[in-house]
């Protein structure tokens, strides 16, 4: 190995340290989110109604998308606020995120409530008895909404300021709440109802309103930093918001539209028939759980490079994602061996009775490789773009290349390939991952996200 490349790709260890106490905290974290989620589908599995759920949840799954663009945007200014321990910029940044984070939640709450069950028959292809059972979950969790919101302020906050520790044990809590009671009343145990789909609902609204409460008072009891008065927290101008607006929109705009994307493959999914949509939730819980070390990467990129601009360390920001390269790739090596040889035990844990299911959502679990390896490379351009506040662009990247590469190719290869399997359309969507990885990399080398944003917001002398 040349000392040119050494120099060029490979950090000292402290560097690697710190990445690992910002993303092993964030992986667990995921760990945890997922770890929920599987045992949840375990559970409905046994119930009948893991297509259902699937259905169900993509209002959700959007809910979450449009408050990922959100706190993405706001945090923007909120890890170079901490990179200049700019403390009232930072308190003005979360009272901000709070508001847009509780508008969200009306919208979504108000959707469901008016079109739920109208959402919910396009992407079931009109099966009345998903649709009975998903509208049983979700008129139950649109009621939490406002809890999730509440949770993404203070958890995106708290990357923020690199104390992603406190979000990962309060997940754990809510995450024992939620097995526990989705055993309790989805079977009905000790007494209670058995609910079936309806109480798996239920479980994951008490237990995200036990982590919201949480958050709120941990933040409280140990002052946090972001924390102030009402005044402090809503002390915007129009100097302040303006550059932070201008960036959060592209941001909301791309997440909503590559959440209703994603949406799309979910409808396209179902075109395959109502076991489709089985495997595809099974398939995608599974392989989800291995979406650990995109998360991470996705997280530490944005909070490092983050900070090296806030503290006008471009070089340094620079570094820091040439650093980041080889760890993608032995990231993308490790995750890929353990998909293939956990796929089939983690399957076989779902109450599956039809062996072509099972073997097909063991088949669906391991194309996962595909994307998770992809997209460990294409989340270092898309966090070092919004980093430095290249929204537009990161728009265009992320959700542009889906829309006109992703999604045509799902429909195409429904309607005129003809591909009959799940597993088999999910391989041929994964060639939007390669087309924004060649843009993406184009993007990063021009180099116009090395830029310093925090004096934007600052009032001109």
């Amino acid at each position: 190995m040349s000392t040119k490349f050494k120099e060029r790709y490979l950090a000292p260890g402290a560097f690697y340290k710190k990445i690992a106490n910002i993303a092993l905290p964030l992986a667990a974290q995921q760990i945890l989110n997922q770890g929920a989620g599987f045992v949840d589908t375990i559970m409905v599995s046994h119930v009948g109604g893991v297509g259902a759920v699937a259905v169900a949840t993509q209002l959700d799954n959007l809910l979450g998308t449009v408050a990922f663009g959100i706190n993405s945007g706001i945090n923007i200014y909120s890890a170079q606020f901490f990179g200049a321990r700019d403390w009232k910029s930072l308190k003005k940044c979360f009272g901000f995120q709070l508001l847009m984070n509780f508008l969200n939640f009306l919208v979504f709450f108000s959707v469901a409530q008016l079109f739920g069950q109208s959402i919910l028959h396009f992407y079931s292809s009109g099966d009345s008895n998903i649709i009975g059972l998903a509208w049983q979950y979700l008129r139950i969790t649109c009621c939490g909404y406002i809890f999730n919101s509440i949770i993404s302020a203070f958890t995106f906050m708290y990357r923020a300021i690199h104390k992603t520790k406190v979000p990962m044990y309060i997940g754990f809590g809510i995450n024992i709440i939620n097995a526990t009671l989705n055993f309790l009343l989805i079977f009905g145990h000790l007494g209670l109802p058995r609910m079936g789909v309806a109480g798996a609902a239920l479980a994951t609204v008490i237990a995200n309103g036990c982590g919201a409460a949480a958050h709120i008072a941990y933040a409280f009891i140990t002052k946090q930093p972001f924390l102030g008065s009402l005044k402090e927290l809503t002390d915007w101008d129009f100097i302040f918001l303006t550059p932070i607006v201008r960036r959060m929109i592209p941001l909301i705009a791309n997440e909503a539209l590559f959440g209703l994307g994603n949406t799309m493959f979910v409808k396209a999914y179902g075109l395959l028939g109502g076991s489709a949509l089985e495997i595809y939730k099974i398939g995608n819980t599974v392989g989800s759980f291995f979406y650990i070390a995109v998360m991470g990467m996705n997280n530490a990129v944005g909070l490092l490079v983050g900070e090296q601009l806030g503290k006008k360390d471009l070089e340094g920001a620079r570094s820091t994602v040439r650093y980041l390269f080889p760890l993608s790739g032995a990231l993308a090596v490790l995750m890929a061996t353990l998909i293939a040889l956990f796929a089939a035990p983690m399957v076989s844990l779902f109450g599956l009775t039809d062996p072509a299911v099972a073997a097909a959502s063991v088949t669906m679990v391991r194309m996962f490789s595909i994307r998770v390896a992809c997209r460990l490379f294409n989340v270092i351009f898309m966090s070092t773009l919004r980093a430095g506040g290249d929204s537009l662009f990161l728009m265009f990247l992320d959700c542009g290349v889906l829309w006109l590469v992703g999604v045509p190719l799902a429909f195409t290869g429904v309607y005129t390939l003809g591909i009959q399997t799940i597993a088999g359309l999910f391989a041929l969507i994964q060639c939007e991952q390669l087309v924004r990885m060649g843009i993406g990399f184009a993007r990063y080398k021009q180099g116009k996200w090395c830029r310093n944003l925090t004096v934007e917001t600052q009032k001109k002398a």
